[in-house]
């Protein structure tokens, strides 16, 4: 006993400092509770860490997948455009030799001088349609009594008008200075007789 017992009065370097106690595994209790505390919150988040870097993994390699397959199915449609662009370019000058061949043809030369023969006719049929007018004829006199105004409504034409009004399109048409197939207006202005003057 006299060995162990150490001199309070010794200086500061001759005294040896009491180790910490320890447990049956020679390691000290608060450490082993840090290490612990430490490895259970670590275990957890490294087990989280990986399923989530695998998960992501897993998607990112679906969604490289579907890009592939995305730009395989661009690059399909660029190749089918180049090629339909290569023959409707050869359709192109095909129809530009064809104008070209066509507008040294005869057939345009004579398609050229059809735009006059077409006004002349134009202004034939125009001189045969004036001279179909019916012109009035003033020998038979219409008291001014039997005469009326009629006010053309929908539906109505020069047959119905005079059908209506015991005349013949004829006489009507004559009475308003009309051809006897022209066109009447709504709202046009007739002058109808009552009955024929004898």
């Amino acid at each position: 006993m006299d060995d162990i017992i150490t001199n309070n009065n010794a200086p500061a370097d001759d005294k040896i400092a009491a180790p910490p106690p320890r447990n049956k595994k020679g390691v000290p209790d608060k450490e082993t509770r840090v290490i612990y505390v430490i490895v259970a919150t670590l275990l957890p988040l490294l087990l989280l860490s990986t399923i989530y870097f695998v998960v992501t993994l897993h998607q990112l390699s679906d969604r490289l997948t579907e890009m592939n397959d995305y730009v395989g199915n661009i690059e399909s449609r660029t190749v089918s455009l180049e090629k339909s662009h290569t023959e409707f370019h050869g359709r192109l000058t095909q129809l530009d030799a064809k104008v070209i061949s066509f507008s040294t043809s005869p057939v345009l030369k004579e398609v050229e001088t059809l735009a006059p023969r077409v006004n002349l006719l134009e202004k034939q049929l125009e001189s045969i349609h004036f001279r179909q007018k019916v012109t009035p004829v003033r020998s038979k006199s219409v008291h001014a009594d039997k005469r009326l105004d009629y006010e053309v409504k929908e539906g109505d034409n020069l047959f119905r008008i005079s059908k209506k009004h015991g005349m013949s399109v004829e006489e009507l048409a004559r009475t308003n200075n009309l051809y006897e197939d022209e066109l009447i207006m709504v709202g046009q202005k007739l002058v109808v007789s009552k009955g024929r003057h004898r």
